[in-house]
């Protein structure tokens, strides 16, 4: 194939597929305007690549869950039985191939991925050859494949695998422009003049001016299709340059209309074959041919298309161009359309392909039609079985349109919006509200359209979804009337989202317990009731008042016969309700089994939350090595989300970066708290001004430590951040403030006294040491460490020797000061809390002598942090397919990890690796 001016194109896909022969994937989306080149240059990669697979987009699919994805793993579906359990069952579901519960998304990409990738030969032989998957025409393709593939193409990297995709300038979809974000693209623009010279005077056979041949290349851009069509069609004269040009030259939307004036030479009955031919691609040809009998047409018609180049083959015939079909079918009437869709309605009489015959009969009525628009609804339910919430989508926003009554119309279009909700097309589901009036709804179709907003609004990060998302929960909760399971519902998720927007939040705590407690009954049981009874309890009856019902909640929601879906649903509430027990076992417990729930059902988005909860759990007991784990594993998958750069603003740790005191990061945490407030993530905002007061109490700035602690605690009131007491209590004392210290101390006193946590005594006896007398202050520091040894919070047990040591200082207690700062100075080098590291370095400096305990990188630093994750579930005895599954990577992207970490480890085993881990963090 020969291919002008493209040598720098053609010499990038070349590389790649050499990469890919010593094991190295790629992906790359090639982008350009119709006509330019760029089903060429994936043809000329096609050639070169022996095991290829090709899909290309087709309009009439878009609405069809996971068509083109099937139409690619076709030839590899006979591999499909090496696939792990869960991801075949969401395969086989998503791809028609058997019945099952709706497939989550992820689940099938990660099937893909696994089929794509295939095996490696093994040891000693050579690798499988270079595999070529090529997806054309991108922007037709049906949500959930291209959402599936591009998810392939980010966690593409040791497979021998390239992921090409095409895709017009113009086409990101507008429902979600970011779905191939993450995946490296190149423009394809026009071509340079010499070489848009070169291929016009290839394709004619006449004799071409050089200038006029230069006048076309510049009018047409470069674009290689609009060269070829006018040199066929500008006589010799025009390109020998004795007769003008036409003008302006078909190129862009131009080239569209240039197609759309030759159809209308075409004769009527060829401009209906064409238009059948639009309106059914992908049809099997007896169908096609069965419909165009319904309409008149004998297979002669088709000739004055094939003869003028609009098409190829016969019917059912391949366009020489997506823009010829565009042009055919948008240049046609209403009726036209109609007409045609109504013909191929008629052929399809088969269960399997009803779907498509509802939307052709939609496509043929001519106004408001219920037996179609019930087809429709019914139609959306059974993609939704399939995993097609956008698909349900556009059946029942069609189902909508087509419905007489004004009432069901409102309805099926509140229905349609929770379908976007569940696709994640959260500016599509608002659309669909926007054309609601909320008010004259039915109850519950009222609060299903609050609760869509409430959600969709949060997701898009709008201020005020945050802000009114309690309320809107709420008023859900109380439109829901007599259904009083969706209305808990409704109250658990104004609780979470209340918890987020915090201060910033439209509602108050206490209007938000009055609710819920008008929905919890006298002997409250099952999850949603007895969440709501803490909630309640808490917020009314105080700290010790609320925790006995808080802490029933919470063995609800750690109950192992609580559904794993139900489980993550709750998250969130989960986590907050162990903060408040200081249940740190709990929590982490919790975490977990979300953790193992949301990896097994394939829940990204859920496994995306643990890690970020993870990550804020356990930097609060300082845990910053577990923590620093979480944060990594989140930032990939954030990746393989695809999540832009400023969406991922929203998900750092500035609490984290705290501990860590890095350079510049006053002045990174403070733009946190701007994006935080300006998203009314009042939460968020509140835990990184604690973090803030952390890293002063380390510093010793311990007058501004009090200050931002005084506005989060409400004195003589202990509530949501009980965490803070201790540190405002150092805070205030080391100030100056001692009557602060006390109060701070006493409410510490009332929540530790009353959850009998270990690590809330600790903290409270640490607090009472630094207010004790010299008699007393040992036995209390002693009391506390004795309390804090064993459990998790390595941070406070580290921080209670630091300050007994400072204690023992002052005492002139040399020696015994030198060994508890020694202790606390391994600890925080040991997770890099530098910021405490160097408080304590600085005692130990006043009490002479060299500092003890330097840190010294381990050969387990130096890797990745996807070696770690690799080494570590190889150390637990998972072997590469389990590993694969558990890091969403494919099995050869695992083997070439892994023996990346044998060659830094020095080892050559599983079980020389299990040791040398094993040395490492000993």
């Amino acid at each position: 194939m020969r291919l002008f001016g493209r040598e720098a194109e053609c010499a990038a896909l070349d590389a790649l597929l050499t990469e890919a022969r010593s094991g190295r994937s790629a992906s790359l989306v090639l982008r350009g305007e119709p006509g330019v080149g760029k089903t060429a240059l994936l043809r000329y990669a096609e050639g070169r690549a022996p095991d290829s697979l090709w899909v290309s987009g087709v309009e009439p699919e878009t609405d069809f869950p996971y068509a083109a994805l099937h139409r690619l793993v076709i030839p590899l579906v006979a591999d499909r039985a090496r696939l792990p359990a869960t991801q075949l069952a969401a395969l086989e579901v998503a791809c028609g191939l058997a019945d099952g519960p709706p497939p989550d998304l992820y689940l099938v990409s990660l099937a893909a991925l696994t089929l794509l990738a295939g095996s490696r030969r093994p040891d000693g032989q050579a690798p499988p050859p270079t595999r070529l998957c090529v997806v054309d025409d991108a922007q037709w393709l049906d949500r959930e494949s291209l959402r599936a593939l591009a998810f392939v193409a980010r966690r593409l990297h040791a497979e021998g695998v390239v992921l090409l995709f095409g895709l017009r300038a113009e086409g990101d979809r507008p429902d979600d422009p970011g779905l191939l974000a993450g995946v490296p693209a190149q423009e394809i623009g026009g071509l340079a003049p010499d070489a848009a010279v070169a291929l016009l005077t290839d394709v004619v056979d006449s004799v071409v001016d050089r200038a006029r041949a230069e006048h076309i290349a510049r009018a047409t851009g470069g674009n290689p299709l609009a060269l070829t069509d006018l040199g066929h069609e500008l006589t010799a004269g025009q390109l020998g340059g004795t007769v003008a040009l036409p003008e302006p030259a078909p190129i862009g939307s131009r080239l569209e209309a240039h197609y759309a004036a030759r159809i209308d030479g075409c004769p009527p009955a060829t401009r209906t074959w064409l238009l059948l031919a639009a309106a059914g691609a992908g049809t099997a040809a007896d169908r096609l041919t069965a419909a165009a009998r319904l309409l008149g047409l004998t297979p002669a018609d088709a000739a004055p298309a094939e003869a003028d180049r609009l098409v190829t083959g016969s019917p059912p015939w391949t366009f020489r161009h997506p823009l010829v079909r565009s042009a055919v079918y948008g240049g046609a009437t209403p009726a036209a359309r109609r007409a045609v869709h109504r013909a191929l309605a008629a052929t399809i009489t088969g269960e399997g392909e009803a779907d498509r015959r509802a939307w052709h009969l939609a496509a043929a009525a001519d106004g408001p039609d219920e037996a179609t628009a019930a087809e429709l609804e019914m139609r959306a339910d059974r993609a939704a079985a399939r995993g097609g919430h956008t698909a349900r989508a556009t059946f029942l926003t069609r189902s909508a349109e087509l419905t007489p009554d004004p009432g069901a119309r409102a309805v099926r279009q509140v229905r349609a919006a929770e379908a976007a909700l569940a696709a994640g097309a959260y500016g599509q589901a608002l659309l669909l509200l926007d054309g609601v009036a909320e008010q004259t709804l039915p109850g519950p179709a009222r609060g299903s359209a609050l609760m869509t907003r409430s959600l969709a609004e949060v997701n898009t990060g709008t201020p005020d979804g945050q802000r009114l998302g309690a309320a809107r929960c709420l008023a859900a909760a109380r439109a829901f009337g007599d259904d009083r399971e969706r209305a808990r519902r409704a109250v658990v998720q104004a609780i979470e989202l209340a918890r987020s927007a915090e201060h910033l939040s439209a509602v108050s705590e206490p209007e938000i317990a009055a609710e819920a407690a008008r929905l919890v009954g006298p002997a409250p049981a099952g999850v949603d009731e007895l969440i709501l009874a803490g909630y309640a309890a808490f917020t009314t009856d105080g700290y010790s008042g609320g925790l006995p019902a808080v802490r029933r909640a919470v063995a609800a929601i750690t109950d192992p016969a609580l559904s794993d879906e139900a489980l993550l649903a709750r998250l969130v509430v989960g986590v907050n309700f162990c903060t408040l027990l200081w249940d740190d076992e709990a929590k982490d417990g919790l975490l977990r089994r979300a953790e193992t729930a949301a990896r097994r059902s394939g829940a990204l988005h859920a496994l995306d939350l643990v890690h970020y909860l993870g990550t804020m759990t356990w930097t609060l007991l300082g845990g910053l090595n577990e923590a620093d784990r979480h944060d990594a594993a989140g930032l990939r998958l954030r990746a393989a989300l695809g999540m832009t750069a400023d969406q991922a603003q929203v998900w750092r740790h500035p609490e984290l970066a705290t501990w860590r005191a890095g350079p510049g990061i006053r002045e990174s945490v403070g733009a946190a708290l701007g994006v935080f407030e300006t998203l009314c993530l009042g939460g968020l905002h509140s835990w990184t001004r604690l973090s803030l007061a952390v890293l002063d109490n380390a510093e010793s700035q311990y007058g501004a430590a009090r200050d931002t602690l005084l506005g989060l605690v409400e004195l003589g009131r202990p509530h949501r951040y009980a965490d803070a007491l201790p540190e405002l209590a150092e805070a205030a004392l080391r100030a100056g403030d001692r009557r602060t210290a006390k109060l701070a101390t006493a409410d510490l006193a009332v929540v530790a006294e009353a959850c009998g946590m270990p690590r809330a005594l600790g903290v409270l006896d640490r607090s009472r040491a630094l207010l004790a007398p010299a008699a007393e202050a040992e036995t209390l520091y002693r009391r506390a460490i004795e309390h804090l040894t064993g459990g998790l919070s390595n941070g406070d047990r580290a921080r209670a020797h630091l300050l007994y040591g400072e204690w023992l200082r002052r005492q002139r207690r040399r020696r015994d000061a030198r060994e508890q700062l020694g202790t606390a100075l391994t600890m925080f080098e040991g997770v890099r809390a530098e910021a405490f590291a160097e408080r304590t370095r600085k005692e130990l400096r006043a009490l002479g002598g060299p500092v003890l305990h330097p840190v010294r990188e381990t050969d387990e630093t130096a890797l990745t942090p996807q070696e770690a994750a690799v080494a570590r579930l190889a150390r637990d005895g998972g072997t590469n397919a389990e590993i694969a599954a558990h890091l969403f990577l494919s099995a050869n992207t695992v083997d070439y990890h892994l023996r990346k970490v044998y060659r830094k480890l020095g080892v050559r085993s599983r079980r020389q690796l299990r040791g040398r881990l094993q040395d490492l963090t000993t």
